[in-house]
């Protein structure tokens, strides 16, 4: 177990780079696989991968019967943040939409937590919300596109992507008596099983004559990113605490506008960057909202 603070830090740098980088990777699978499949390849990896992790390091994998109906509600809603965010990746800027995805997510949370009302927002919150609900609209160019145009394009599907992830993490504040990692196993069983007797409409493992991109891809959208670094930010939870790795989960939408520009070669204006600060502005004062520390699937 690692329990020095400086290296579990650079690691968690790591973690948010992986995160941003899984966006990168969904964007290049759009151009082998349909929505129809990603669910299929990346959650049979992820708990193939996973698996041998629960085994070293010896977690319980027992689980009860409210807990596993739990599993498959969320299961749903992972089916749905993925397949959403592969098809904002089909039509849409990949570094820009996965920026916009992550700060989406704890908006979104906030705004059911005060509808729950597990949460007593101050005035400071309810400007910190509307200045980050303003710094997304500018992310997405919201005021020059029609409703058509902004029906048809990325955008729609990013916002809907990160509308399930904030529903993941809102129901699964209900998760008791098991390790999360091992919860977090059952909910990709179930997203496998559902999505491939569903919809998956491949012959599986047909992409094994894929080329070195594909396979390098599928690797780090899940394995990288699913397993391992979600195994990493369990383990900084532990040893830097929540708020410090929220804090670091902060740079995410950073990386993921500069590995857009770099294997892209997609360019942000002045007003999506002022956007993209305002709404990470927003979170810096809304992180401060106390909820239960939940799930992580990036």
């Amino acid at each position: 177990m690692i329990e020095s603070k400086n290296t579990m830090s650079l690691l968690m740098v790591m973690v948010t780079f992986t995160w941003a980088l899984s966006g990168i990777a969904t964007k290049y699978l759009s151009f082998y696989i349909s929505e129809n499949e990603i669910v299929v390849y990346r959650y049979f990896f992820a708990v193939v991968s996973t698996f041998p992790l629960l085994w070293w390091m010896k977690i319980p994998i027992n689980i009860n019967k409210k807990n596993l109906l739990l599993s498959l509600l969320l299961a749903i809603f992972l089916i749905g943040n993925t397949r959403f965010y592969f098809m904002g990746m089909q039509h849409g800027a990949a570094g820009l939409g996965a920026a916009l995805v992550t700060v989406l997510i704890p908006i979104f949370v906030y705004i059911f937590m005060v509808f729950s009302k597990k949460s007593q927002p101050t005035l400071r919150d309810w400007f910190a919300l509307l200045f980050g609900i303003i710094g997304v609209s500018f992310m997405m160019n919201f005021e020059q596109l029609s409703l058509s145009e902004w029906m048809r394009g990325g955008n729609l599907y990013f916002v809907l992507a990160a509308f399930f992830y904030a529903l993941i993490t809102i129901f699964g504040a209900f998760m008791r008596g098991m390790h999360v990692m091992a919860f977090n196993f059952y909910i990709c069983i179930f997203a496998l099983a559902i999505d491939w007797f569903v919809s998956f409409d491949g012959a599986f493992l047909s992409e094994v004559n894929m080329d070195k991109v594909f396979w390098i891809n599928i690797f780090i959208l899940s394995v990288l990113s699913t397993t391992i670094a979600a195994t990493l930010y369990y383990i900084g939870l532990k040893v830097l605490g929540s708020k410090k790795c929220s804090e670091f989960s902060l740079l995410t939408p950073f990386f993921a506008i500069a590995l857009g520009a770099l294997f892209f070669g997609e360019t942000l204006t002045i007003k999506n960057a002022l956007g993209t600060i305002m709404a990470v502005s927003a979170l810096v004062v809304l992180s401060n909202v106390k909820f239960k520390e939940l799930t992580n699937f990036r």
